[in-house]
Formats: structure tokens, sequence, C-alpha cells
């Protein structure tokens, strides 16, 4: 059996070990653009404060990948899949599958803006190479310019602030972190951030254009008429699922690839996608979406290569969940953070540093963003994904609850077995 993967980050790394655990002789070839083996995107911010070194990103050893008889093309842009055929062109090669599965992950989103475009200095933030120009381009003179206040380009803003002159962040949404911070939260937040990082904010803006000299962009002008000088432009403004190869391939897409929800299985039967380019079910209120979250590329990749292989292996559930931390900060959300309508509700505690906001519906619990206080994330998460019903449970989960909360029966039982011994 021929195996191929297109893509080397969480989810098509993933996919190949699981083919290996239940195909111990199939040909594993794995397809990446990078000039890397697999590593860990998340830790590319990391790197750019100096945190972690290149060599230690890496998810595997280059032995491990010999040992486990999976081969890794590095530099290998795809240009087609032939379905019929059941091959794809890498180059002027072609390279036949009898199971393929997509990674191909997500590409920066850069809004219309007017003589950005081909400027050396206007950078993404999205994978080592380009964190690596970042990194050589910046130094204490720079005046950085981050666009996007979201999980990329605050975590850009807060390397950026450990090495720059200057770092000016501009977001088009009334708060920062709008993903998964709530109004209030987001108030607190950036006031921390710009005491500790030195960061200054600009809410609701957005860039029109910018100056330049020669191919250097040297300031931006916001909505607001506003002239910000700029010696580094991240756009960070978000991703969109790189859908082009399957879209040309007549695979189904709507925003993302369509997969069945259960099996990762694609509208060709012999093709799988996982990761950021795929479309996923929010197990918490069914929508249909892609979650681009590092856990949740592990597991379609996972459950992608499983059946791939001809294993059994199903996706139990998706949900949004993050955990980050920007100067020693700890934020940590999961789920429905922001809800609306009349049948959900939340309530918030707060107590000196520390946030908690809880989302409930129909005596549930569907969301959370807690700050400085994640000591029980992990109850609030395993609540939230077996949709426990609360009336069920002993204590009151609003405040810092019992490691161990049951469900009033089983607190009985065990109660009951203690007093016995």
């Amino acid at each position: 059996m021929k195996y191929i993967i297109i893509g080397a980050s969480a989810a098509g790394l993933a996919c190949a070990e699981q083919i290996r655990k239940e195909d111990k002789d199939g040909e594993i070839t794995v397809f990446t653009k990078e000039n890397y083996l697999p590593y860990s995107r998340p830790s590319i911010s990391y790197y750019l404060k100096g945190v972690v070194k290149e060599s230690s990103m890496y998810l595997r050893k280059s032995s491990y990948y010999d040992a486990a008889c999976i081969k890794i093309i590095t530099g290998a842009e795809i240009k087609s899949i032939d379905r019929k055929a059941k091959t794809i062109k890498a180059g002027r090669k072609s390279y036949s599958y009898d199971k393929l599965c997509l990674c191909t992950g997500s590409k920066p989103f850069v809004p219309p803006m007017k003589n950005v475009s081909g400027k050396i200095n206007a950078l993404t933030f999205l994978d080592l190479e380009s964190t690596k120009q970042i990194k050589a381009t910046a130094d204490k003179n720079t005046r950085a310019v981050v666009i996007g206040a979201g999980l990329i380009g605050m975590k850009a803003a807060e390397g950026l602030s450990k090495v720059c002159r200057s770092v000016d962040v501009v977001e088009l949404a009334p708060r920062v972190l709008p993903s998964i911070l709530d109004e209030k939260s987001a108030k607190s937040v950036k006031k921390y951030l710009e005491e500790q990082g030195h960061i200054r904010f600009h809410l609701e803006q957005t860039v029109t254009e910018a100056k330049s000299k020669g191919n250097r962009i040297t300031s931006v002008i916001l909505k607001s008429g506003k002239d910000l000088p700029c010696d580094l432009l991240i756009l960070a403004v978000g991703v969109r699922p790189e859908t082009e190869l399957a879209e040309k391939a007549g695979i189904e897409v709507n925003r993302g690839i369509i997969t069945d929800p259960a099996t990762m299985q694609t509208s060709d039967k012999n093709i799988y996608a996982a990761g950021d380019c795929a479309v996923s079910v929010d197990m918490l209120d069914g929508s249909k979406r892609v979650i681009a979250l590092w856990p949740n590329a592990v597991n379609q990749g996972t459950v992608a290569g499983s059946r791939m292989a001809g294993g059994g292996l199903t996706i139990k559930g998706s949900y949004s969940v993050n955990a980050i931390d920007f100067y020693g900060l700890r934020i940590c959300t999961c789920g429905l953070i922001n809800a609306v309508g009349g049948k959900y509700s939340d309530k918030i505690i707060r107590s000196g540093d520390s946030y908690k906001r809880l989302i409930f519906e129909s005596g549930r619990l569907v969301g959370y963003v807690l700050i400085n206080s994640s000591d029980n994330a992990g109850i609030y998460t395993s609540l939230i994904e077996s949709k426990e019903e609360l009336s069920t449970l002993t204590g009151d989960i609003c405040e810092t609850p019992d490691p161990f909360i049951f469900p009033k029966d089983e607190r009985n039982t065990r109660m009951k077995g203690e007093l016995d011994l």
C-alpha cells in the first residue's frame, strides 16, 4: 500500500505515525513545501523571543524517520492531484498513491493595503522561515507595527517587544484577542500588555496604506489618518485554509475541505484531509468550521491515518481550547466563549489579578475564560467534553472545585466505601 501525505506539521506527522502503527509495511511519503523536518509551530514565538533554539523545535530527530520508514521530502510544492490516475505531481515528477491525506494547513490572510505588497520589510508570522526573517530584521532600533491583535499577532508583538525600540499593534476589533476573550477580560489583558510589554494598541483601526523608500516601508497610515513610523511590518490579521490543491482536484470545499466528521474522508473515498485545511463539526453547537488548533490537528491526523490504513478510529468531538501566556499572564479558554442568545448564561468571578468566566447552556458548562486561575482548567474541560449535567454534581463549580467532583450517586458510593475502610 502506498500512502502519500501532503503537509508535515501536526496533522501530517500524526497521520504518518498512525499509519505506521497500523500498517507496518506500507510505503509512507510525506511532502512539505518547507525546507524543514516537522517542527512545533507554537514554538516560533519562543524562537523569536530567544527562549528556544531551532534545534529544540523539531518534533522528532531525523534518525526517527529512517527507523520508522517514513520518507519526508522537504522543499516540495505539490502542483496537482490526478484523482483518476491516483497520482500527485511535485515539480516534474509524479508519485502514485493508494491513499492520500491533505494536511496543507493554512496561509496568511493579507488585507488590501496600498503600497505594501512586495516590500522586503513586510513579513508574515506563521512559520519558521518567516520567523527567521523577522529575527534577522529586528533589532533595538526597529520600530515595529503588527497588524492584528489575535493570537498570532500578539505572540509576534510579545517577541518583538523584547528586542525592538517600539511595537504598535493595529486591530480592527474593539478589543485585543477578540477570538478568545470577552469584552471585560480583554480590557484588563490590554492594560497588562501595555504595562509589561510597553505595547501601544490602536483598536478599531486598519492600515490603509504604507509610505516607502525604494522597496522598504518607512511608515503606515491608519484609517484615522494617523501616521506610524515603521521599520518592520508584521501581517498577522489571520489565516485562511489552504484549499487550492483540493479545489483544483474537484474535491468538495466550503471555506475548508469538507470531510466526514467521524473519519476525515473527503468527497473522494481515497483522499482524506486533516488539520487547519479541514472543516470540523464543533461538538458543542454543531457548527461546521475550521478549528485551527494544534490538538485538533493531531486528533484529525491520527484518525485519518487510521482510516487510511484500514483501522477504525473515529473523531470523538472537536471544540476550541487554548492555553497561552503573555509576559507571565496565563490565559486558558475553551468552548463557546462568544456564545450569544437567551439559552446561554455566564458567571464571572474576579479576585485580584485573576479572572474566571464560566458559560452555561441548559444546565451544562459549555465554555470558560480563565486568566491566572487555570488550576482547575482540566476539570472544566472534562465537564465540557463530557457534556455533564451540572445538577448531578456536588459542590459549586463556580468556586474553586474539589479536584474530585463526582456525580451525586457516585460521590455517595465513594464516601460510603471510605467509611467502610
